[in-house]
């Protein structure tokens, strides 16, 4: 019966969907010009720009790799380094248009590009997020007191739109933050870690314990909020923790 239910639901989302267009074209959510479709929310000029150019990339930090670089222990960017998480899953780099897009996405009114970012990820990595078989989806978290000055928070909305996407159970609860950090840009690479490092912790073991996790962020930096989050997932019984990104940083020179 739960089936019909939503398949009703869809063909009357779809419905109302496609009068509201008719009535109000959309317009592409990073240019403004118009669109044939609200998604996933960009022009095709801009969609070419945010999808990422086909080539090879390093699954422990999501890094741009060449064709023959042997990634079995990471690459020259992530191989000395230590994360908690097993893989990452990303849309792009962290520069030129997709740096704005995200920064968009990060403001108060972000919320329709943080979305529409979420299903250009979907589209590209359907194959990795469909063979990971997740039982959760849910955001890295931040503080109680930063949400309360700024309540909207982009990673969110982006795991949100993935799990809807997906179709896996999606949870902001299971995950917290327990003490309120410094914030990573403004903060040397060599502290990030230090300062995340137990800021984390899972509230009921249950919801965890054997499981497979898509633990969602904006934008993947040095790797040390996700590794301090994974490793809160993983001391509660977390079996896998994937990371999934709008974007990871570019390569250190």
């Amino acid at each position: 019966m739960i089936q019909p239910v939503r398949s009703l639901r869809r063909s009357a989302t779809t419905m109302a969907t496609a009068a509201l267009n008719f009535v109000y074209p959309p317009a592409c959510l990073f240019c403004g010009r118009d669109v044939e479709s609200a998604r996933p929310g960009f022009c095709e000029t801009c969609l070419a720009t945010l999808k990422p150019a086909i080539s090879n990339e390093c699954p422990r930090c999501g890094a741009p790799v060449g064709p023959y670089t042997d990634v079995t222990k990471g690459c020259a960017q992530c191989r000395r380094e230590s994360y908690a998480f097993d893989l990452v899953i990303r849309l792009g780099i962290y520069d030129g248009e997709m740096r704005l897009a995200c920064l968009r996405a990060k403001a108060t009114s972000g919320s329709g590009i943080a979305r529409a970012l979420a299903d250009v990820l979907v589209d590209q990595k359907i194959v990795e997020l469909r063979d990971a078989k997740f039982d959760f989806v849910i955001p890295v978290p931040e503080h109680w007191s930063r949400r309360l000055l700024h309540p909207y928070y982009a990673a969110e909305t982006v795991s949100r739109q993935i799990a809807q996407r997906l179709e896996i159970r999606w949870s902001r609860s299971i995950l917290c933050k327990t003490r309120r950090t410094p914030k990573q840009a403004t903060s040397p690479t060599p502290q990030r870690r230090q300062q995340q490092q137990g800021s984390f912790a899972v509230g009921n073991h249950k919801h965890v314990t054997g499981k497979t996790i898509l633990l969602v962020d904006d934008i993947l930096t040095t790797g040390s909020t996700a590794t301090a989050a994974a490793q809160s997932l993983k001391k509660a019984g977390a079996k896998r923790v994937v990371v999934a990104v709008i974007a990871v940083s570019p390569l250190k020179q």
